[in-house]
């Protein structure tokens, strides 16, 4: 149910980003700007309230990603700690899956922008990450 008063946005990423393996990689990460096309600033404040993952090209047995979502490329000043996930596979496709997180806390980014990085990590093989979204709320 919606919190009364309170405004949905996400930010969606499509870009590929190939061979996601078993360790974080600050190479490989999706660059979400939170405020993107909003009149709400440049530092971004909200509620951050979830994160959906979809990956392609699983391989070599991976079951299950790490999602960490951090303020900085370097992926040192994290907000949402390594968060494990089970990949929901297609019924038809068993190469393709997704992944969804539920976070609902506020935040406010440490260094005065709405840059958000998020980084994978699997439970064994490789994935691509294909798509991620980030839901927030004013």
């Amino acid at each position: 149910m919606p919190k009364t008063g309170h405004f949905y946005h996400s930010s969606t990423v499509t870009s590929n980003v190939a061979a996601v393996g078993t360790t974080f990689d600050t190479a490989k990460f999706h660059l979400h700007e939170l405020n993107a096309g909003l009149t709400v600033g440049t530092v971004f404040k909200g509620y951050v309230e979830g994160l959906f993952i979809r990956v392609t090209n699983i391989a070599g047995g991976a079951t299950k990603i790490t999602a960490r979502l951090c303020c900085d490329a370097n992926g040192d000043f994290t907000f949402l700690p390594d968060t494990e996930a089970t990949l929901a596979t297609g019924l038809t496709t068993a190469t393709t899956g997704v992944a969804v997180y539920e976070f609902k806390l506020p935040i406010k980014q440490f260094f005065g922008t709405d840059d958000v990085y998020l980084f994978l990590k699997t439970d064994a093989g490789t994935v691509t990450l294909a798509n991620s979204c980030i839901t927030w709320s004013e």
